[in-house]
């Protein structure tokens, strides 16, 4: 191949596209190279305890559909984040351990987000060295403040290969760019969070007619006809997407509408996630607002937010050169320019909330909390046109002083590099240590104790989620979309949890009917108050660091607890064991003098099925919430399986929709001629 040849440039600028994106990930993130771990925000109350609980079945040969340890149990792949179903995750967490694993993610996606964005730049006629500041703003301007959320890199790398299959299959008609962007927006939806697919694919809605009809390819300026073909093939990919990712959304769909956010805009608080007005000041002087609770800067009945959820800045000297381009002109006479610059705005009006009583009634917006996050499009934006007004000082300073250019461009990308590096530790909820807490799980005294018991044990305890990565059931639950029984005033705890004040009697009841067996406090608690026995008390190896407490810790066994399962016509001779409580599957033993209902005191939910003696019998939901079946008099086996019929139609549907493009990509591929059209690919 001839060194000066179209692929070798093109094969010389991506292996420097992928330089810049490791080494950018080494300058931002190079306690995650070297084996430390995120700790704060929602990394330990949301993240890592689906990420542990998924590993460890994964890990085991088994698929986890259904989580068992936090609260009563929710469908693992309904509520998404997990990202069960996404591969990259089946990779990971097959190779390394659970912090090792979530360090190559995160950095995989920052390099990916900075590679595509800059290929993406290029196809659209900027300069090597503008792709790559253009990419720069993008990924670390937006991302890394919201490093707490891991969806946030992980869907937003995909926003960038999305809007380049739409450029390479506009310039050369290939059909394998068509299934890119069918396949990039379906691994968007099976990532995790739907937020930033549904940003995406919004984002689409309007560069899809605005590239066609405002600013279409040469090739098809004057054939109205193909451009409308082109478009109707461009809503094809995206309802393929969607197909594809059937096996995720259909789950999630089904829980949607039995959970919380059944009724939206009722029972969760649309205007969260917002940013403030003032606090958009941020943009240019982002100094003022270090160490600014953002909420002390809103109204009385204003809804909440937080820093990272209301974080958006593109660094001073992109600012600055945004402003140069714009007062040049050269922004206004370059469509895509133009296009980027309106929907920056128009993305960035819509953060403080004031559209929501209008789109909160619209599909898709009217599901989603955090206005906050439709600044990734201006942050995107932002960046393109800082370096398309990048592009433009070069050629002013090549002509008048050429030797200036390569200095200015390094103290360009240095200067911007800290900037964005100082602001995304400045505005943060989370960070990097040395060494990850949750490396400590193996040296937990509370989880050796309990997992010595003879039953699967259930903690009632603060931190939300936190103690179930030590592989013990907990409550209460943080959930994105909970079940509804979790929310429902007739099976929820009644009140606040009681951690800080003595319990009501109705919350001790509540305690001992849900299949609570030990309470782990922060303080020592009053036997004459709560009905308990004191098992153990101490520092522990990795509850009190990822708490971040230097006081003890108190674990009591709770009395008068009617146990994982037990029976409703209780007798001393009656008996029931589990002998195998996984994910999908939990095998209990019984023994009963006469016929009776087992009720096993976890969530009942559309797909478990129960069968006794391996014959399939009526699953029956038991106060409202919990599973039971009828057992006859004797010794029986009983088993509870989750067979979701939503997850299984859901892959059977995506399954047939990757077969069938992977069979007209062989005929693409192999017989081109069979789906040519006059010798064009449309």
């Amino acid at each position: 191949m001839n060194d000066s040849s179209p692929e070798s440039k093109r094969l010389t600028a991506l292996l420097v596209f992928i330089a810049g994106g490791v080494l950018l990930t080494f300058v931002f993130w190079s306690g995650l190279w070297s084996g430390g771990g995120l700790i704060g925000g929602d990394v330990y109350t949301y993240y890592f305890p689906q990420k542990t609980f998924f590993a460890s079945s994964w890990q085991s040969g088994e698929f986890p559909l259904w989580n068992n340890l936090v609260g009563h149990g929710y469908p693992l792949v309904a509520e998404s984040q997990t990202g069960a179903l996404y591969p990259p995750n089946w990779i990971w967490y097959s190779v390394f351990d659970v912090n090792g694993a979530y360090n190559a993610n995160q950095l995989f996606h920052y390099i990916i987000a900075f590679v595509f964005t800059c290929l993406y730049a290029r196809q659209v006629g900027l300069s090597k060295t503008a792709a790559c500041l253009a990419a720069l703003v993008y990924v670390y301007g937006w991302f890394p403040s919201r490093i707490c959320l891991e969806w946030a890199i992980i869907g937003g790398a995909w926003l960038p290969v999305v809007l380049w299959c739409v450029e390479m299959f506009l310039e050369t008609r290939h059909w394998r760019y068509w299934f890119a962007l069918a396949v990039a927006l379906a691994m968007q939806i099976v990532s995790g969070h739907f937020n930033i697919a549904f940003i995406t694919e919004l984002t689409l809605l309007l560069y899809i007619p605005a590239r066609l009809w405002w600013m279409p390819p040469v090739a098809v300026s004057d054939k109205p006809a193909e451009t409308k073909l082109l478009s109707i093939v461009f809503i094809g990919a995206i309802a393929t997407s969607l197909v594809l990712s059937a096996a995720q959304m259909l789950p999630t769909w089904e829980l949607k509408t039995t959970s919380q956010r059944s009724a939206v805009g009722e029972k969760h608080q649309p205007g969260y996630g917002h940013i403030p007005v003032k606090y958009l000041g941020q943009i240019v002087a982002p100094w003022m607002w270090y160490g600014t609770d953002v909420n002390s800067l809103l109204k009385p009945g204003d809804p909440a937010t937080n820093i990272a959820e209301a974080h958006v800045y593109f660094g001073l000297i992109p600012l600055v050169l945004i402003v140069f381009g714009l007062f040049s002109g050269r922004v206004f006479k370059n469509k895509l320019l133009l296009f980027w610059l309106i929907c920056g705005i128009a993305f960035l009006s819509y953060t403080p909330g004031w559209f929501l009583p209008i789109t909160q009634h619209l599909p898709g917006f009217s599901f989603f909390m955090g206005p906050g996050r439709y600044s990734i499009i201006t942050t995107f934006a932002a960046g393109l046109l800082a370096a398309f007004s990048f592009d433009c000082l070069r050629e002013r300073i090549e002509i008048n002083s050429p030797s200036l250019w390569k200095p200015l461009a390094v103290v360009v990308f240095v200067a911007t590099t800290y900037d964005l590096f100082l602001v995304s530790r400045m505005v943060t909820y989370a960070f990097v240590v040395s060494n990850p807490v949750v490396n400590q799980v193996e040296a937990s005294q509370v989880r050796k104790i309990l997992q010595a018991s003879d039953q699967p044990a259930r903690l009632f305890c603060r931190g939300a989620n936190l103690p179930t990565n030590i592989g013990v059931a907990s409550t209460p639950v943080y959930l994105g979309i909970g079940p509804a029984a979790y929310f429902d005033e007739q099976t929820k705890m009644p009140g606040l949890p009681p951690f800080d004040e003595n319990p009501t009697p109705a919350q001790i009841a509540w305690l001992q009917q849900a299949g609570i067996t030990h309470v782990l406090s922060f303080s020592p608690l009053s036997t004459d108050v709560w009905p308990v026995r004191g098992v153990w008390q101490g520092h522990d190896a990795f509850l009190n660091r990822a708490w971040a407490r230097q006081e003890p810790l108190f674990l009591y066994e709770l009395q008068g607890s009617r146990g994982r399962i037990g029976w409703q016509l209780d007798a001393a001779e009656n008996s029931a064991e589990i002998v195998e409580y996984k994910a999908n599957t939990v095998s209990i033993k019984t023994n009963s003098t006469e016929k009776n209902r087992l009720v096993l005191y976890d969530l009942n939910y559309p797909g478990w099925e129960v069968t006794v003696d391996l014959k399939p019998s009526k699953p029956l939901t038991i106060e409202n919430m919990y599973r039971g079946v009828e057992v006859p008099a004797g010794q029986h086996t009983v088993v509870w399986t989750y067979r979701p019929k939503s997850f299984y139609i859901g892959v059977v549907i995506s399954g047939f929709t990757l077969f069938v493009l992977a069979a007209v990509g062989h005929i693409r591929f192999w017989h081109p001629q069979w789906l040519c059209r006059k010798g064009k690919a449309v």
